[in-house]
């Protein structure tokens, strides 16, 4: 499930901690695991959001009828998002019920943000297009899933405010979360049981960030003077913190990793740079990667093999 970026960019905020001075190596590798596992959390979390608008909208059905007066729409009421057979299946996932059983302050915490959610989509073209097509059919309920997923997940300000007061590791995921469901979600055949994407994609996975960091952390200083004879024309207080750590990180890389290619190396720091560093960093860490990987490869100090030579 977790991608090679997102443990880059874990990787890179558990070292900006440990050089910072706030962490131990052992503290760190702990911090580092830590963050991984509340990205699964996050998962099962807002996974279970789907079952939970069900949920309310029966509720808001069942209390409209049971009003003394209740409005012809409350009496005869459009039941086909509480009859949605995919989000039905959601909720009787295995996984997701036991999440919700052992968790629920956090349930419970979300009940604002999800009827404020419901009464976004009321208004949606995308729903009522739903709740008035006149069709019954497993693919338009997964239509309807993901349109939800896009359309009030994403850019959602009280859901990510929730979150972010919830679970320190909850800030900066959210969209990587979302579209992680989104690729769950499409895989879910009608009427079969599914399960929810596994932690680590591969064991090769599950070693990566770990060894990234070890590595990083036993080299930061030979790295960082590495870089800093590379760059003469800036000073070295004026390299931004985040920047060194970046560029750390991908010459770690590309020192310990042989099967990675250098391309792939480049691409992902320089990305991770434009996202996470200044407006100029990206321009600036393509620069010193460049000068960099020429130092490695004059210096034979590169040892890529198979896949890494692409």
């Amino acid at each position: 499930m977790i991608s090679r970026r997102l443990l880059r960019i874990k990787v890179i905020k558990v070292l900006y901690g440990h050089i910072s001075g706030e962490s131990t190596e052992s503290a760190a590798r702990k911090e580092l695991a830590l963050s991984i596992d509340k990205t699964y959390e996050q998962y099962k979390y807002l996974f279970c959001f789907l079952p939970m608008l069900q949920e309310y909208a029966q509720n808001k059905i069942d209390k409209g009828m049971q009003k003394h007066l209740p409005s012809d729409d409350e009496k005869n009421p459009n039941t086909k998002f509480i009859n949605s057979k995919l989000i039905g299946q959601i909720a009787q996932n295995e996984t997701l019920l036991q999440f919700m059983s052992k968790n629920s302050r956090l349930i419970a915490e979300a009940k604002d943000v999800v009827s404020k959610m419901y009464a976004n989509m009321l208004e949606k073209d995308y729903f009522l297009e739903y709740m008035n097509s006149g069709e019954n059919s497993f693919d338009e309920d997964r239509s309807l899933v993901s349109s939800i997923l896009y359309e009030e997940f994403e850019d959602f300000d009280d859901l990510h405010t929730m979150l972010e007061e919830q679970n320190i590791y909850w800030t900066d995921e959210p969209e990587f979360v979302v579209s992680i469901i989104l690729k769950t979600v499409k895989s879910i055949r009608e009427n079969c049981p599914f399960e929810l994407l596994p932690l680590y994609r591969n064991s090769d996975d599950s070693e990566f960030a770990l060894r990234l960091l070890n590595h990083s952390m036993a080299n930061y200083s030979r790295y960082r003077e590495l870089i800093d004879s590379h760059t003469p024309r800036w000073d070295v207080e004026r390299i931004a913190f985040v920047d060194a750590l970046i560029l750390v990180t991908s010459m770690s890389e590309m020192m310990e990793f042989p099967l990675i290619p250098i391309k792939v190396t480049l691409d992902e720091y320089i990305d991770i740079a434009h996202f996470y560093s200044t407006p100029s960093s990206n321009v600036f860490v393509n620069g010193v990667l460049d000068k960099m990987l020429k130092y490695l490869e004059t210096n034979n100090l590169l040892n890529k093999q198979g896949k890494g030579l692409q």
